[in-house]
């Protein structure tokens, strides 16, 4: 009687709210479809005077329509379904916490409680202590004998007295973690570098990322920090705005020319690019084509189709390929040919695994789309220059798709290109974050994607009373902030240790 779904992090949470949209578009033109092409059989065998049988198919398609439908509606029923949204009382938490309301609330999700978990008190404070430390020794023990993590720099960045938040913090951060050769070892080496920075949601990941930004500009790389992760942190890691899809300077507060941009990929610009690579020229090619043979019946079947609809709602998950191919085109342009060191911080562990395989995925579908496009306008055209005697042009919907496609390629080239890119894990000293991260390693590896360095986060020092202040005073002031903005949104707010 009671169902509960413990979702992935925010980005893949937000994708499988819209999955069933996607779902009944998609199907929506697939039963179009199929009925056309039923029809158009159907005229043709009655040419013959054979009898058409009734299509299955459509009616399997159009009962798996009414089932997503009513997922769709499930979703939003107020009477069934709750949206409980988990943080953790941090300023990067609460404001993702508070993003996905407001997308909650666009989408027409109920959702009337949060829960801020691991709020420290007096009372709880020995308490966590004492299994904090248990937890980290396991998991610093499984990251150092863990086949998978064996080769591996092993970084370990302490648990910190500020929240890493704006550019002092950052530069602060930065010179605990990328010390001791670190920062050197990974910068080695003449020409553009890319980092890519992945691991589980809640780990530090953008953190990392920022400082490691900040350490490059600071060493006179000019460099461009970008977030792949359809729930963007990085805006408030910076403490500057730096979405709109295009790199943003962002500013020493200590004044100085730093030369440091970030920027948040803009996912649905990204998805319109996709939407008018593949839909443009509709279906005319195809209907020219049987106009021109003579076969009128057909073409009145097929005329009204839009064969090109059937990508106007991509698959979830094409957005972040993407978005990196996009990075990777107006890179190559004068315009950008400054940056020298290009940072990635990505989604969590599963989007970072989708997003590196993307590319071949997409090259394969995006080849098979060329090669039906370019013989389908190969034959109008072939029927057109035989009455008009012209001259065939090539169709600008194929020319769209194979430039998506090389930039595809070149993405996938340098995921690949150990002299260009290194693929940075990052974790904490906890055994469920210790396991994600030997699989993460063992799933890169297996996709050759260069791996050399692991950043173990939140390392807390022995003294006990040091790591319970350090997280009072975080949690005492994102609490209150916390308490400002959401509570008056929200039916109840829920604390707990």
């Amino acid at each position: 009687s009671r169902i509960v779904f413990d979702t992935a992090p925010t980005g893949h949470t937000l994708r499988l709210l819209t999955l069933p949209d996607f779902v009944d578009a998609s199907l929506t033109k697939v039963i179009r479809l199929r009925k056309k092409l039923s029809g158009a059989a159907d005229a043709v065998r009655g040419l013959f005077g054979v009898a058409g049988n009734q299509d299955e198919v459509v009616a399997k398609l159009e009962k798996m329509q009414e089932r997503i439908r009513g997922v769709k509606a499930l979703f939003r029923d107020e009477s069934q379904t709750e949206f409980i949204i988990a943080t953790i009382p941090t300023q990067l938490g609460i404001n993702e916490s508070r993003r996905l309301l407001g997308t909650l609330r666009e989408e027409g999700i109920p959702c009337r409680r949060l829960i801020v978990n691991q709020v420290i008190t007096p009372s709880t404070g020995p308490a966590f202590l004492k299994l904090r430390l248990k937890d980290q020794a396991a998991a610093l023990q499984l990251l150092d004998s863990d086949p998978a993590l064996t080769g591996l720099n092993h970084v370990r960045a302490p648990l910190v007295d500020v929240e890493v938040r704006g550019l002092p913090a950052l530069q602060y951060f930065g010179s605990v973690v990328w010390k001791d050769g670190v920062f050197e070892k990974i910068n080695a080496g003449a020409g553009r570098k890319y980092f890519m920075l992945g691991g589980k949601g809640g780990v530090g990941k953008t953190s990392c990322s920022s400082s490691l930004a900040v350490r490059c500009a600071q060493e006179g790389h000019s460099t461009l920090v970008v977030s792949t992760d359809p729930a963007h942190s990085l805006s408030d890691s910076l403490d500057v705005d730096v979405s709109g899809g295009l790199p943003v300077k962002v500013e020493s507060p200590f004044g100085g020319d730093l030369p440091l941009f970030g920027m948040q990929i803009d996912l649905e610009q990204a998805r319109a690019e996709l939407r008018a690579a593949v839909a443009g020229g509709g279906t005319s090619g195809l209907n020219d084509f049987l106009d021109n043979l003579g076969l009128g019946m057909l073409a009145d079947q097929l005329k009204d189709l839009d064969l090109g609809q059937l990508m106007d709602t991509p698959p979830p998950g094409v957005d972040e390929a993407i978005a990196i191919s996009k990075v990777v085109q107006f890179l190559d342009s004068p315009d950008y040919a400054h940056f020298d060191r290009i940072i990635f911080d990505t989604a969590p562990t599963g989007h970072t695994l989708r997003l590196l395989t993307l590319p071949d995925f997409m090259d394969k579908g995006l080849g098979k789309m060329v090669m039906l496009r370019a013989k389908l306008g190969a034959a109008a055209g072939a029927v057109k220059n035989f009455f008009t005697g012209g001259k065939g042009e090539q169709d600008p919907a194929v020319k769209a798709m194979e430039a998506l496609r090389g930039r595809m390629d070149a993405a996938r080239s340098l995921f690949h290109d150990a002299t260009k890119t290194q693929f940075v894990i990052v974790t904490i000293p906890t055994l469920m974050a210790a396991a994600e991260s030997a699989r993460l390693a063992s799933s890169l590896r297996q996709e050759g994607i260069p791996l050399e360095t692991l950043i173990v986060n939140q390392v807390g020092p022995v003294l006990q009373s040091l790591v319970v202040g350090i997280a009072a005073v975080h949690q005492a002031r994102s609490l209150f902030t916390m308490l400002q903005r959401l509570s008056a949104e929200l039916h109840m707010v829920i604390f707990l240790p």
